[in-house]
């Protein structure tokens, strides 16, 4: 299925559909599906990097990776749904920041992997982040900032974690624009990153070795 990936890269939306409709119809594992998305969202990471790629072309990738992925949830759901979520992770973009693509992108990657993920939105004050973190108990919170204005919201924010007894409980990941503005020393947070795949990767190697 690496024609998946390649179409995913190309920024093809209607033949990214059908590759994924034709995949689902042929019995494929719908996790290797989601695999081979990712894998071209990484592909349109790098165009990205390399300026052949803009801010439109990411955003145009995310619409295509989320509608791919309405097509692909229902069958994962129908094969591995009864199976326990393999953790939980909070998640939201910081009071002051209403940027999404980021977050939403490695929402759906935890997701299709057998995560369970607590959304909490956009513009998400500390207290929130606080309180769901109490009803939940996620081995994992993520913040994500796209303004540089938002770094202080952030240290803020886990500063509140820790006013409440729960900073040992968690580890905490920072990702979006921000991080590629500041030292990484200056976020109060265990990893920072502005690639999402490496966010995934994190999270999953936290959770695994029982973070």
């Amino acid at each position: 299925m690496g024609e998946l990936s390649d179409t995913m890269a190309a920024l093809d939306h209607d033949a990214v559909l059908s590759l994924v409709k034709t995949g689902l119809e042929a019995g494929h594992d719908p996790l290797q599906l989601v695999e081979e998305a990712r894998k071209g969202m990484e592909l349109v990471g790098e165009e990205f990097d390399k300026g052949n790629y803009f801010l439109m072309e990411l955003m145009w990738a995310a619409e295509i990776f989320k509608d791919a992925m309405a097509l692909i949830s229902p069958r994962i759901r129908e094969l591995y749904g009864a199976s326990e979520a393999k953790g939980t992770i909070v998640m939201g973009t910081v009071k002051g920041d209403v940027h999404e693509l980021g977050k939403n992108i490695v929402k759906n990657l935890l997701e299709c992997a057998g995560y369970e993920v607590i959304d909490l939105g956009v513009d998400v004050p500390k207290a929130a982040f606080v309180e769901s973190i109490k009803q939940h108990a996620p081995q994992v919170v993520g913040m994500s900032a796209l303004l540089t204005a938002a770094i202080d919201e952030v240290n803020r924010t886990v500063e509140a974690i820790e006013e409440a007894g729960l900073r040992d409980g968690v580890k905490i990941i920072v990702g979006g624009g921000i991080v590629g503005e500041v030292k990484r020393s200056n976020l109060n947070v265990d990893h920072a990153t502005a690639n999402a795949n490496e966010g995934v990767r994190i999270i999953e190697e936290w959770i695994g070795a029982g973070a």
